[in-house]
């Protein structure tokens, strides 16, 4: 690690970030203090809402755009105050001396203009080059030879055809990687990044976090790493400060942190993050309740409501940070001393009570093949993409199926042939024994196809309706395929919401009202409102918090024993299928490769992509996963 710096790169004190509303003021930030020397990275964890993103905002000073922000306390650059610094001179902080890294990269690239005028742009805005002075050919061949630089050190080959390249014409890994570009066009001494991997699957977020590695190495540039996932932050933190409700409630060194955490918060976060190699039949750990909002505020500690070890202290007074030395912790309770737990170990789930995947299975996929094709307009040659090649597979009924590969692999089209949304190109998709889907169509009844089959799509923000009510989203299939009217309908989505543990209250909120986690919640209700016995899950958990991850991976597995639903649950996160499935199968290029049980998956004689995904999950590597507290401490 290169040699630190008497001065921090970045040296947080008493942060407080409130923003004005038509009725109060709502504190979104509270006396934060954190610091980061030169060539360390940062890791600031904690769930949606808990203020992560605010501070990294506030450090460029981002907020004051969209809102109207006060801000106290000191953000120091390399000893510079830069609270309350001009526009002017905070302008020649963005970009040279900051730079960022947001969560979409899509959303932040300009979709209307190529690649290398983006980097040359970013450059040119860096330097202060405006008007003239930014059209001179020496200032533009000088940029365009370091965007092409970058875009080779980030791993991008065949740098020209990529600077020609529009955003969306390239993947997901691919924006992220520009995106990095970018950041690094000025040199800056330190980087925010938000959420950089989300959503992204497990092999690109790997190389991304290896980029990272790479990049602060040879670049000397400090990090701020902002993420929901613990096991991130154990591959890439030197130390992990633990934000919950706009407040710093851990921070320490990563070995520490992730050995022997003292907050309860941070051992949740740990016990959150699925195991390979264990299994839970039983359900996921997760932490009930969610993120207070700013709103609410009460005397005690905020995390009183979740918390196991709760007191009347606790409850009624909040606590401040204390410590010694590199660790801090905001907890009345605060554990002590190294968490021993031995390493762990596979545990081989009970017998099924049936073979899944032999007589009479619910679904029965047979050499299906899906060939997308298009016609370029200059040339009339057609270009065809095969998404599936000759795919056979079974589902039993009460089964839950994973289904696993890296984007582009196929899972999606074939969930949406399973679905009905999609029509295969050859081969067939039979539900039961009446009801077979084929290219020509659904042969049988479709009405009790698409009663039979529901699909809950990965993001519930766009496949829900943002017009309509949540009681008016669920009523919706139940007034298609079922014969409930009037006060009958409105019962049964009450016992919907119920069912799915949302309040009754919910009903009548738009999505938009609600978190990322109770809008998953009302996707799956609307799933099961018509008593499917098939539930296709594409990627329903990618984009969530570990911890609603885990409500919503129980609430499936819940429904699944309780109504014997079967599920086919698309992912790329082989970790969390390997702790709960019933069977697996691992796509590539649009064939499976390989299904077994997760002990026959886990086994050294694994197909090689197997192992590779296994290889690409972010792990806990630092000491074994945390124990919680033992009852009565």
């Amino acid at each position: 690690m290169p040699a630190v710096s008497e001065t921090p790169i970045l040296d947080v004190r008493g942060l407080s970030v409130a923003v004005s509303t038509d009725t109060a003021e709502l504190e979104l930030v509270h006396h934060l203090s954190v610091t980061l020397e030169r060539g360390q990275t940062l890791c600031v964890v904690g769930e949606s809402g808990s203020g992560k993103t605010v501070t990294a905002l506030s450090i460029m000073r981002l907020l004051e755009f969209t809102a109207p922000v006060r801000t106290r306390g000191k953000i120091n650059i390399d000893g510079t105050d830069i609270v309350g610094l001009p526009d002017e001179e905070m302008r020649r902080y963005r970009g040279r001396r900051i730079g960022m890294i947001f969560q979409e990269a899509l959303e932040s690239l300009n979709p209307s203009q190529r690649i290398g005028r983006q980097l040359v742009e970013a450059h040119h805005a860096a330097q202060g080059l405006r008007g003239r002075r930014a059209r001179t050919p020496g200032a533009t061949d000088r940029a365009e030879r370091k965007a092409r630089g970058l875009l080779a050190e980030v791993g991008l080959a065949d740098t020209d055809r990529i600077m020609a390249l529009y955003p969306h014409q390239l993947s997901g890994g691919m924006q992220q990687r520009v995106m990095i570009a970018m950041s690094l066009m000025s040199d800056p001494d330190l980087l925010l990044a938000d959420e950089p991997t989300t959503a992204l699957d497990v092999t690109t977020q790997a190389d991304i976090l290896d980029l990272f590695r790479r990049v602060q190495r040879e670049h000397r540039t400090a990090c701020v790493f902002i993420t929901h996932d613990m096991a991130v932050a154990a591959e890439m933190a030197d130390r992990i400060a633990v934000m919950y409700g706009g407040r710093l409630v851990e921070a320490g060194p990563a070995a520490d942190m992730l050995t022997a955490p003292r907050h309860p918060y941070t051992r949740a976060l740990l016990d959150c993050v699925p195991q390979a190699e264990v299994r839970r039949t039983g359900g996921l750990p997760s932490i009930p309740g969610s993120v207070p909002g700013p709103a609410e505020r009460f005397a005690g500690c905020l995390y009183a409501p979740r918390c196991p070890r709760v007191t009347e202290r606790c409850a009624g007074e909040e606590p401040g940070l204390a410590g010694t030395g590199d660790s801090r912790v905001a907890c009345w309770h605060p554990a002590t001393g190294p968490v021993d737990v031995e390493a762990p170990a596979l545990v081989a789930p009970p017998a099924p009570s049936g073979d899944f995947g032999t007589a009479s299975p619910l679904l029965q996929v047979r050499d299906v093949g899906k060939t997308f094709g298009s016609v370029t307009r200059l040339s009339r040659r057609s270009r065809q993409v095969r998404a599936v090649r000759n795919l056979s597979l079974s589902v039993a009924r009460g089964e839950f199926f994973g289904l696993v590969g890296e984007s582009g692999s196929g899972k999606t089209t074939l969930g949406r042939m399973i679905a009905g949304l999609e029509r295969p190109s050859s081969g067939s998709v039979a539900v039961g024994e009446d009801i077979v889907l084929t290219g020509g169509g659904v042969q049988g009844d479709k009405r009790a196809f698409r009663q039979r089959v529901q699909i809950v799509f990965q993001d519930p923000q766009s496949s829900l309706d943002p017009r309509y009510t949540v009681s008016a989203i669920i009523k919706e299939p139940l007034r298609e395929l079922t014969p409930l009217r009037g006060d009958a309908l409105d019962e049964r989505v009450r016992e919907l919401l119920d069912e799915v543990g949302l309040p009754a209250s919910t009903a009548g909120k738009l999505p938009g009202q609600l978190s990322g986690g109770q809008r998953q919640r009302v996707a799956i209700a609307r799933a099961i409102a018509p008593e499917p016995e098939l539930i296709v899950a594409d990627e329903p958990t990618s984009a969530l918090d570990v911890s609603v991850q885990g409500q919503v991976m129980n609430l499936l597995l819940d429904l699944k024993r309780e109504r014997g639903l079967g599920f086919v649950f698309i992912t790329h996160n082989l970790s969390l299928v390997l702790s709960v499935a019933d069977r697996i199968g691992v796509m590539y290029q649009g064939e499976i490769v390989e299904i077994g049980r997760p002990e026959a998956i886990l086994s050294p004689h694994a197909h090689p992509y197997t192992r590779r995904l296994l290889q690409a999950n972010p792990k806990l590597t630092i000491g074994a996963p945390v124990a919680p507290y033992p009852a009565g401490t």
